[in-house]
């Protein structure tokens, strides 16, 4: 846990809670700056945060000396409910993982355990990240 996050995703608040080989639990407030008209989480920040947590167990390092990087290739997302709560809690896996293209899938809860958004990436290594 002691690799930094992207700027964008400090600058949005994210906290990570759990980081180890192929799982990560990131948790995050909804701000009002966070929120779209009918003051609930707005779907970009939804997004942003499942991005992070189906992309982040695929280049945990345990090594100080080596940050693994990886672009997204492609992010399916599925919004399936409204939080009750303005902190809530992403929980992400790696699902499969080759030499450069590697898979997770993430699920977003609110503090009452309801299912807010689920997702599911494909990431591509950059150079030099492929191994550990």
């Amino acid at each position: 846990m002691n690799k930094p996050l992207p700027p964008f995703n400090k600058y949005l608040g994210f906290e990570i809670v759990e980081w180890q080989e192929g799982h990560v639990v990131i948790m995050a407030d909804v701000k009002p700056e966070h929120c779209n008209h009918s003051n609930i989480a707005h779907g970009g920040f939804i997004a942003t945060l499942l991005d992070a947590a189906t992309g982040l167990p695929g280049i945990f390092c345990i090594s100080d000396n080596a940050v693994r990087k990886a672009l997204t290739l492609s992010l399916n997302i599925n919004f399936l409910g409204q939080a009750q709560t303005s902190r809530l809690k992403a929980v992400g896996k790696l699902t499969a993982s080759g030499r450069k293209i590697y898979y997770g899938a993430a699920e977003i809860f609110d503090m009452k355990n309801n299912l807010i958004a689920s997702g599911q990436g494909v990431f591509r290594y950059r150079t030099g990240s492929e191994t550990v």
